[in-house]
């Protein structure tokens, strides 16, 4: 299993004039997922980087969709809707990121390993609940 994973993607503009096209990455690292993407305001002009972090608690779902003629397809989403309030085409917490080729083989593992890191921290916090109620019995 990988400690870490990332998916590059481009989501297209969704205007003739460039506006809201968006390039980044899905990064899955030791400790949380971090989306790091740039948009560009028009045509030729982006704006900077910005990278938001999400604990492997906050990801709610992550699903790959790869369907023959038609684009690889990531759909992210979070507990934490807030977070993702700078990103183009986000609805309620949940953003589709369109893969580039060079990233489908990594794509279609990475809600295999978000759901190993989700079960890790739930086996640790799990067992932190049990050592509080074990110091806390007379």
């Amino acid at each position: 299993m990988y400690d870490e994973l990332s998916v590059s993607f481009e989501n297209p503009a969704t205007d003739p004039l460039g506006y809201n096209h968006v390039e980044g990455k899905l990064y899955c690292g030791r400790d949380s997922v971090e989306l790091q993407y740039k948009t560009r305001e028009r045509a030729f002009r982006k704006s900077g980087a910005v990278a938001v972090a999400f604990d492997y608690a906050e990801v709610e779902r992550v699903e790959y969709f790869s369907k023959w003629f038609r684009p690889k397809i990531l759909v992210f989403q979070t507990r934490s809707p807030a977070k993702l309030d700078g990103f183009p085409g986000t609805s309620v917490g949940r953003v589709e990121l369109r893969v580039i080729p060079a990233s489908r083989r990594d794509a279609a593992k990475v809600a295999d390993l978000i759901r190993y890191k989700q079960s890790l921290a739930f086996v640790a916090e799990s067992e932190s609940r049990l050592d509080r109620l074990r110091s806390q019995e007379p």
